[in-house]
């Protein structure tokens, strides 16, 4: 289950992974592991695209002024799916990402972006795809295969905004260990209602209405 999950049926809860891990595999619901989504993201905000132009030394390259809702920052970039308008995430110098544009684990720590030079042109950041930010197309199947990530309208999001608020990623992923007789916490209801007896908070349950729609 994830943090957010619970928090849904027990909103007062407020503990770190650490504390939430122990408390819960002390009380009977045994955790084996967590993950933390925002572990190595850092400095990463929703930029919009305001205009582009080809690179003057690399056919592959094209130079984008980005909004990014305090102004605008130059960032090149070889994303095949930039466009003007596009709604993506941007990590700006100073920030960090987590992942590879190709999946492929960084560092422990994550990998810091700072101002540079691309083929002569100044860059201020970086425009990510999915797998940057640590996670994959299987969880965000809208993302392209090849490229940067776009937010669409739906979302509701604007330059300036927390991306990775966006996205759902400031949250921990937790994963159990369920013995055949606790059947109750075969389901996140049933977590949260531990959660909620462990950490002494009241729980929610779900409220079901009739709607009348078959």
């Amino acid at each position: 289950t994830s943090y957010s999950w619970i928090k849904k049926y027990v909103p007062d809860l407020d503990v770190t992974p650490q504390e939430y891990f122990d408390g819960m595999t002390l009380s009977g619901t045994k955790c084996e592991t967590y993950e933390v989504l925002d572990k190595n993201l850092k400095n990463i905000v929703v930029g919009q695209i305001r205009s582009i132009e080809k690179h003057p030394d690399a056919d592959h390259l094209v130079i984008c002024q980005v909004d990014i809702g305090t102004g605008t920052v130059q960032i090149v970039t070889g994303a095949p799916n930039a466009h003007e308008g596009m709604l993506t995430p941007v990590v700006l110098p100073g920030g960090k990402v987590a992942g590879g544009h190709d999946g492929s684990a960084l560092p422990e720590e994550g990998i810091e972006i700072k101002d540079g030079m691309l083929r002569g042109v100044p860059s201020h950041g970086m425009m990510c795809s999915i797998e940057e930010l640590g996670s994959s197309r299987e969880f965000y199947p809208e993302a392209p295969e090849n490229g940067i990530y776009e937010f669409s309208e739906d979302d509701g999001v604007k330059p300036g905004d927390d991306a990775i608020a966006a996205l759902g990623l400031h949250d921990v992923n937790f994963e159990y260990e369920i013995t055949s007789n606790r059947v109750d916490c075969y389901s996140v209801i049933g977590i949260a209602r531990e959660a909620a007896a462990t950490f002494h908070q009241k729980f929610y349950p779900p409220v079901i209405r009739e709607t009348g729609n078959n």
